[in-house]
Formats: C-alpha cells, sequence, structure tokens
C-alpha cells in the first residue's frame, strides 16, 4: 500500500521548516556587528559542535525509547527558543546559551528523522523509496534555503534581529505539522497511528530477530552496546569510514568557503546571492538521488563520488577560480550522498538501534569535523584557503580511494563477514 499524498507532502512541508535560510549569510555578521571578534565567533560555533556532539547519542536513544515524532517535537521547539532568543538575548553568555540550544535541536533531528521515515515506509511496504522521499524533501528544503537566503539579507537591513524571527516563525510551523504526521516505532499506538501492513521484516537476513526483541532497559549503556555492535559489523563500519572521509571534505569546504570566495575576488556583498545559487543547485542535485540509484546503484555512485571530487579540488592549484566550481560541487554531491548512505545503513539496522546508530554516524562525523577545523586554521593560515582546500580534497579523496580499493566497503545485505563480526561482539559483551 503507498504512502498517501497528503503524509507525502506533510514530510516535505515539515522538511522546509527546517531550512536555516534567513540567518545563514547574516549570523556572523550579526555577531561581529555587535562588537564581538572573531575569536567570540569561534568559541559560539566551537559551543555548537560540542552541544551537537554531546546530545547525538543520547538523542537517537531517547528517540529509539520514547518515539521518533515526539523526539522531532522536542528538538523543533528547542530551535524555535534558540532562534527566537536572538530577540532578547544582548550578552556574551546568552549568545552561547543560545547555541546549545540551536546545537540540541539539531541533533533531536539527525538521524531521528530518517529512522522515522524509514520505518514509515516500512509499515507502507515503500522501504526501498526512503531515498527518493529523502532527496525530494531535501529538494523543497534546498529551495527553501534559496529563497530565503536573499530575502534574509534584507531583512538584516531593516532590522538585524529580523531574519532570526522570521525563521523562528517558520520552524515553529514545524510543529503542527509533526503532529499531523504518524508516530512511528514506541509509541505509535493503534492502527490509526500507522496504519498499513507490519513491516515484519529486515533487509539484511543475516541479522539476528531476537536481538530487535529485546526488552527495554532504558539505559544508555545499551545504546552504547549497539553502536559498537553495528560499526564493527563491516558491511556497515566501512561505507561509515569511507562516506566520512567525503563528508569531512564536505565540512572543512563549509568552514573555509568565505576566505577561499574572497580570495578570488568575490565581494562580501555576493555571498548571499551565491548562497542562494548554491542552495538551487543542491536542490537540483537531491532531486537525482532516485534517478541515481535506479541507473547506478549505491556501489558505483559512492564509487564515483572520491574521484569526481578529487579531481574537482586539485584543479584550484592551478585555476584559483575554479574554487567556485568546486564548491557548487561539494553541495550537490553532499545532497546525493547524505540520502544514499543512510538509505543503505537503514537497510542493514534494526527498528530498536536505527535512530541510535544513525545519530551515532553523526556524532563520530562531528567530532571528525571539530578536529579537523582545528588543524584546518592552522594549516589554511599558512597555505592560504585556495591550496588548503586543494590539498585537503585531493588527499581525503585520495584516502577514500584507497580505503574502497581495500576493503570494498559497499557489500550486499548477506555478505558472511557481518554475521563473524555479530557473533564476536555478543561474545565479548556477554550477550
Amino acid at each position: 500500500m503507498a504512502v498517501p499524498r497528503t503524509v507525502r507532502w506533510t514530510y516535505y512541508l515539515y522538511r522546509a521548516t527546517t531550512s536555516s535560510g534567513f540567518i545563514v549569510p547574516i549570523s556572523v555578521l550579526y555577531l561581529l556587528d555587535r562588537g564581538y571578534g572573531l575569536e567570540f565567533v569561534a568559541l559560539a560555533q566551537a559551543t555548537f559542535s560540542i552541544t551537537l556532539v554531546a546530545t547525538q547519542v543520547p538523542s537517537g536513544y531517547l528517540a529509539d525509547r520514547i518515539g521518533r515524532r515526539s523526539t522531532l517535537v522536542l528538538g523543533t521547539v528547542l530551535r524555535t527558543v534558540g532562534l527566537a532568543g536572538y530577540l532578547l538575548v544582548d550578552f556574551a553568555a546568552g549568545y552561547l546559551a543560545l547555541k546549545v540550544f540551536v546545537g540540541s535541536a539539531w541533533a533531536f533531528r539527525s538521524g531521528t528523522a530518517d529512522a522515522w521515515l524509514y520505518e514509515l515506509l516500512g509499515i507502507y511496504g515503500e522501504p526501498d523509496e526512503f531515498a527518493r522521499l529523502e532527496g525530494r524533501g531535501s529538494t523543497l528544503l534546498f529551495t527553501t534555503s534559496a529563497a530565503s537566503a536573499v530575502i534574509g539579507g534584507v531583512l538584516y537591513g531593516v532590522s538585524p534581529e529580523l531574519p532570526f524571527l522570521v525563521n523562528a516563525a517558520l520552524a515553529a510551523l514545524g510543529l503542527p505539522l509533526l503532529v499531523a504526521l504518524p508516530k512511528t516505532g514506541k509509541g505509535a499506538g493503534s492502527a490509526t497511528d500507522c496504519p498499513g501492513p507490519d513491516p515484519g521484516h529486515d533487509h539484511d537476513p543475516d541479522r539476528d530477530p531476537d536481538r530487535d526483541n529485546e526488552p527495554n532497559r532504558h539505559r544508555l549503556r545499551d545504546g552504547l552496546r549497539s553502536l559498537r555492535r553495528e560499526f564493527t559489523r563491516p558491511a556497515v563500519g566501512w561505507v561509515v569510514v569511507y562516506t566520512g572521509l567525503l563528508f569531512l571534505l564536505f565540512d572543512l569546504s563549509r568552514t573555509f568557503e568565505q576566505p577561499a570566495l574572497e580570495a578570488v575576488g568575490l565581494p562580501v556583498a555576493g555571498l548571499g546571492v551565491l548562497y542562494a545559487g548554491f542552495k538551487l543547485v543542491s536542490a537540483g542535485a537531491a532531486s537525482t538521488v532516485g534517478w541515481l540509484q535506479d541507473r547506478l546503484g549505491t556501489r558505483r555512485t559512492l564509487a564515483l563520488a572520491a574521484p569526481v571530487l578529487g579531481a574537482a579540488y586539485v584543479v584550484p592549484l592551478f585555476v584559483p577560480a575554479a574554487i567556485v566550481p568546486a564548491l557548487f560541487l561539494y553541495r550537490s554531491s553532499r545532497a546525493v550522498l547524505r540520502p544514499i548512505r543512510n538509505q543503505y545503513l537503514n537497510d542493514r539496522l534494526g527498528d530498536t538501534d536505527r535512530a541510535t546508530v544513525l545519530s551515532g554516524v553523526s556524532m563520530v562525523s562531528s567530532l571528525a569535523a571539530a578536529a579537523a577545523r582545528v588543524v584546518g586554521g592552522e594549516l589554511a593560515a599558512i597555505a592560504g584557503p585556495i591550496r588548503f582546500l586543494a590539498f585537503a580534497g585531493g588527499g581525503l579523496a585520495l584516502a577514500a580511494g584507497a580505503l574502497w580499493l581495500t576493503v570494498s566497503p559497499v557489500r550486499g545485505a548477506g555478505d558472511s563477514s557481518d554475521g563473524e563480526a555479530e557473533r564476536r561482539i555478543a561474545a565479548d559483551s556477554g550477550d
């Protein structure tokens, strides 16, 4: 039975409310205009990152226990408060506290939203549609962000707090949309909450069904054990590492793209329009996810990512202006690779562990990104932002390519090494 049209469009509209487009072009400028230096801006960003890392696994564990939709509602409330707070706060500690709210909200959505969507599609017998629907939701999100990025710059000229107020209102619109969506997993309630057939199956035939039916002991230790168990499965762990190298390049690009663009002569006033272009290109790329899966499949799509990105990032060593198309490529690649990676992982995770593991993947990525930004800042100051991004892109793509040739990360659901890894972890942990 197909997912009802109203449910699909409610999900798409909810994704649009998660946009931060109104504040992305001006969030750093806002603090600088209030007399804070770049040191405080870096501290604020670090506060966000640390909060995100600290709450990733607990938020996923909470979602696995109290329900995905309830966790998403809580995250939306935190985000709305964190954005609206800019109208009231005018001191350093207050701004850091707002970063804690927004970072926690991000963590509550990360992984949980993907787990909810995958389980909803399983209820309707369409789990293979995950990447397609997630990609379409991302398309609307990017389109919303593109339009709001341009508007945000105009609103900032009227009143610096106005972009935050409008973005908070947009986030608040997500609350009634979430309430209108069906529940999944724990707390789903009656069949009216989740109509349709029981998913009753996992895409990985080597998994032990008893593992997904263990009694809930409501201990965070169970969540950490789930992470260890899943990450040591070759069919899961190596894909996390391979895509993690590529996403590390994306994080470094996001950090140093503005100084790189300034280095090639782009005026600051043009950044808002360029960011809108980034979002539109990402939206177009996200809409191709289903097509890529149908034509190339997961294995070939992921295999092509490393050499294509590596080549694009090396070119600016010789033609500095080529950093602009390289940044467009990284944005579109991220929009494609994320849903494809998550589809692959979802197919190999059980319902009980899904949000915990996906949040754990995000946590590992955030930790790696935080460390890379610290080191990258020093290297970029020496080599310059363009040369640094070129060497980082070439090096990470080379590492990802070598990993692919060595271990072949993408594996079939029935790969025998998965069963061996699970038996070893079970023996070590006494399960």
